[in-house]
């Protein structure tokens, strides 16, 4: 079963134009207009019966032909909302902590974010981990969005706008309480594969100041960090950290619609119908069946979802199946 690398990173917010203005300026994403969420929609979401509307607006990355790596903006009307991970720190757990993307300047944009009043938990900083040398800040956004820029010096990524400009989405991070529980639903249930699989210990973190762990705790702290890719082109997929000796709380109940936050992942599979019956048969259970609905601009696809042990929620469709 061959699995496309992220479509797009559905983000909940409560106010589209607020983050429109970073992603389109500083980011260099395009906004695509598209229609309001049709019925289905509200199902697929599980969205409380009083929500009247479900504005979206598509913002695609600059740099790709394909379309994928996007990030879709959601708006949900007439409904009581809260913060998924509110006031959140690096190491409380549950749901999607980040989308990463690439950038051949990373103080660039970030001083760019800045100015539209975004923050980071940490200044830039240069690190090198498993294989990878890098530069990288975790930028923090309204409405729990965070984006961590990624400037890789080893290997290089090919491509890149010389200005900064972002790439396509390519990861996600998910801060977990239980990384062996992680660990088997993305392999064990999902069919994915493990591609990183380090620990990091004595040092503060990698970066220093990455993820704003405070010290001198963090030294004495160790962080498992577990990188999945799912069959197909391997380009990047969900990571995994676990902060072993460092007990925040848990946000898992509220990372699902209506509230606000990094709602969902969606990858475009051949087949949604067969795929989700492979899960089902390794012991998976099925957040939402698959069923059709329209998704502009894609049109009429079959999707379907499943959901983590610790809430995060990722969306598969195929087309013409």
């Amino acid at each position: 079963m061959i699995i496309q690398p992220i479509q797009e990173a559905v983000v909940s917010t409560f106010d589209i134009e607020r983050l429109a203005a970073p992603l389109t300026q500083v980011c260099g994403y395009v906004r695509v207009d598209v229609p309001d969420a049709p019925p289905a929609q509200f199902a697929a979401w599980q969205v409380p019966a009083q929500c009247t509307r479900i504005e979206h607006a598509l913002f695609v990355p600059g740099q790709t032909e394909s379309g994928r790596g996007a990030l879709r903006l959601v708006r949900f009307h007439g409904v009581e909302q809260k913060v998924m991970r509110s006031s959140q720190r690096t190491w409380d757990t549950g749901g999607i902590f980040d989308v990463d993307m690439f950038s051949a300047d990373v103080d660039a944009v970030y001083r760019g974010l800045q100015r539209h009043g975004w923050t980071a938990f940490g200044e830039p900083v240069d690190y090198s981990e498993a294989h990878f040398s890098v530069r990288q800040v975790v930028a923090v956004g309204p409405d729990g969005l965070n984006l961590a820029v990624i400037q890789r010096y080893s290997p290089e990524v090919p491509g890149l706008d010389a200005s900064g400009k972002l790439s396509a989405v390519f990861n996600s991070t998910q801060m977990v309480a239980d990384i062996e529980g992680a660990i088997a639903f993305y392999v064990d249930i999902l069919g994915w594969h493990k591609d990183l699989d380090f620990m990091v210990a004595g040092v503060a973190e990698p970066g220093a100041d990455v993820l704003g762990l405070p010290l001198p705790a963090a030294i004495g702290v160790e962080r498992r960090v577990v990188i999945f890719n799912p069959p197909g082109p391997s380009v990047g997929g969900v990571e995994l950290i676990h902060n072993a000796g460092m007990h925040g709380r848990r946000c898992d109940a509220d990372c699902a619609a209506p509230n606000v936050g990094i709602l969902c992942l969606r990858f475009e599979v051949e087949d949604a119908r067969a795929y989700a019956g492979a899960i089902v048969g390794r012991g998976g259970a099925l957040y939402t069946a698959p069923a059709a609905i329209e998704i502009a601009p894609y049109g009429t696809v079959t999707q379907f979802a499943v959901r983590s042990p610790e809430g995060a929620i990722v969306e598969f469709f195929s087309t013409g199946s």
